[in-house]
C-alpha cells in the first residue's frame, strides 16, 4: 500500500488508520491481536488508539493500548508501525471534568508508554481540550514530552478551531513546534450535529477546512465511514435511529443519489474523498471482521476517479 506523508512531520503512514476503540471490549483480545497482524499483512502501518478505550468494558485502564502492547511484545514488529494514541480525556465516570492541565497530560502519557511497552509515541494526541488551561502551559508540557523522547510529534483532537488558531499564535511567538495534525470527525456524509449524544466531538467544517488548507497541519478522520451510512443503505438495511438522526440530510440524499447514478462502490467513494486534498488527510476506520478490513484496504487498489469526487464534492457540505 502506497504511504503518505504526514504533514510536516517524517512520518509515512497509510491512507487508511486502523482504529482500535473497541478492542477487549466487543472485541475479544484474540480477534484483536489477529486484526493487528492482518492489517499488517495487507500493507498498513497506521494505528491509532487511545487511553481511555475500552474503559466501558469494567476490566480496567487502557484496554486497547494493552491489547496493542502484548502484540508488540509478540511479534517484534514496533519498526513496522507508526503509532498514535490519545491522552487527557475526562475520566470515564466525571466526563464533565476535564483532564487538560499539564501534570495530568504527563500523567497520562507515561501510563500509555507503560501500557504500549514503547519508549516513544509516534504521534500523541491530546483527546480533548480545556479552554480554561492557557494554551502555553499545554504546549510547553508537550514539549518538554518531545525533548525527554517520549514521542515524536503531537497533535490535538477535538479542539475547536478558536483554540486552534490560539495555539497556532503561541506556537509561533514561541517557536515551539505545535500541533502537526488534528483528529476530528469527519466524513463523506455530513452530520447533523443536534442528532449526535456526545456533543464534544468536533468536526471539520468550512472554516476548519480552510485553516488546514492554509496551514497544512495533518487531519486524521474518526467516523470515517460515518457508521456505514451510505454502504448500509445500499444494501437496503433498515439504519437505526441513532444513525439516522445523525446522518439523515437533505445533503447526504443528494451525495448518494450521486453515487447511484455514477455506479459508485459507496465504500470506495467514501475512504478515496478523505485522501484527496490540499494537505496529508487519513481514514481512521475499525472493523468486525477481517473481510470488512480487506475490502476497505482494497479500496485503496482502485484507480482514483477524479470525475466522481468532483461530482462528490459539488454536493458535499459541512452541515453541523
Amino acid at each position: 500500500m502506497q504511504k503518505i506523508k504526514l504533514a510536516t512531520t517524517e512520518l509515512m503512514v497509510s491512507p487508511l488508520c486502523l482504529g482500535t476503540v473497541n478492542y477487549g471490549s466487543d472485541m475479544s483480545v484474540k480477534d484483536s491481536l489477529h486484526q493487528l497482524s492482518h492489517y499488517v499483512q495487507l500493507g498498513g502501518n497506521f494505528i491509532d488508539t487511545a487511553r481511555i478505550y475500552g474503559i466501558w468494558a469494567g476490566k480496567g485502564e487502557a484496554l486497547s493500548e494493552r491489547i496493542i502492547g502484548q502484540w508488540i511484545k509478540e511479534t517484534g514488529l514496533r519498526d513496522k508501525i507508526v503509532l498514535a494514541t490519545k491522552g487527557a480525556h475526562p475520566d470515564w465516570d466525571q466526563m464533565d471534568t476535564m483532564r487538560v492541565q499539564p501534570h495530568m497530560i504527563t500523567e497520562d502519557l507515561d501510563k500509555s508508554l507503560k501500557h504500549l511497552c514503547m519508549d516513544v509515541i509516534d504521534l500523541y494526541f491530546l483527546h480533548r481540550d480545556d479552554p480554561a488551561v492557557p494554551v502555553i502551559d499545554i504546549l510547553l508540557e508537550l514539549e518538554k514530552a518531545v525533548k525527554q523522547g517520549k514521542i515524536k510529534h503531537y497533535g490535538c483532537s477535538n479542539w475547536t478551531l478558536a483554540r486552534i488558531l490560539e495555539a497556532e499564535r503561541v506556537a509561533k511567538e514561541e517557536g515551539l513546534t505545535g500541533f502537526v495534525c488534528n483528529q476530528l470527525m469527519w466524513s463523506l456524509a455530513d452530520v447533523h450535529f443536534d442528532g449526535l449524544t456526545d456533543k464534544t466531538f468536533v468536526l471539520m467544517d468550512d472554516e476548519m477546512y480552510a485553516n488546514h488548507t492554509r496551514t497544512g497541519m495533518g487531519a486524521m478522520a474518526y467516523m470515517s465511514i460515518a457508521k456505514g451510512y451510505f454502504m448500509r443503505r445500499a444494501a437496503g438495511e433498515n439504519l437505526p435511529q441513532s444513525v439516522r438522526a445523525v446522518y439523515d440530510t437533505a445533503e447526504n440524499e443528494r451525495i448518494y443519489h450521486t453515487m447511484t447514478i455514477n455506479n459508485a462502490d459507496p465504500l470506495t467513494a467514501s475512504l478515496t474523498y478523505l485522501t484527496n486534498h490540499p494537505f496529508a488527510s487519513v481514514a481512521i476506520a475499525s472493523f468486525d471482521s477481517d473481510q470488512q478490513l480487506e475490502d476497505a484496504m482494497g479500496c485503496y487498489e482502485n484507480k482514483y476517479d477524479a470525475k466522481l469526487m468532483d461530482a462528490l464534492a459539488k454536493e458535499k457540505r459541512f452541515i453541523v
